[in-house]
């Protein structure tokens, strides 16, 4: 398969766009280059699960502000 410019520059897109840092873009489309299909994928899904954890964390951070607007929101009832 011959890659083309553009493919390569929509994956560099698409790669800015998922929050990779260019350290890790740059492996990425290294092995997307070489056609080396396994390696981008291990990097792909250490990606994702850097994400996932962002995701979690941002989750625990909306549960806790929930709990201190119900807090807050008791108090008024109580004050």
């Amino acid at each position: 398969m011959t890659l083309t410019q553009e493919y390569l520059d929509d994956w560099k897109r698409d790669l800015r766009r998922l929050g990779c840092g260019p350290e890790l873009a740059a492996q990425i489309l290294q092995a997307i280059r070489f056609q080396q299909a396994e390696q981008a994928t291990a990097l792909l899904r250490r990606q994702r699960q850097t994400l996932l954890g962002e995701l979690h964390r941002a989750g625990e951070r909306v549960d806790l502000v929930d709990f201190l607007l119900y807090t807050l929101k008791n108090q008024q009832r109580k004050g």
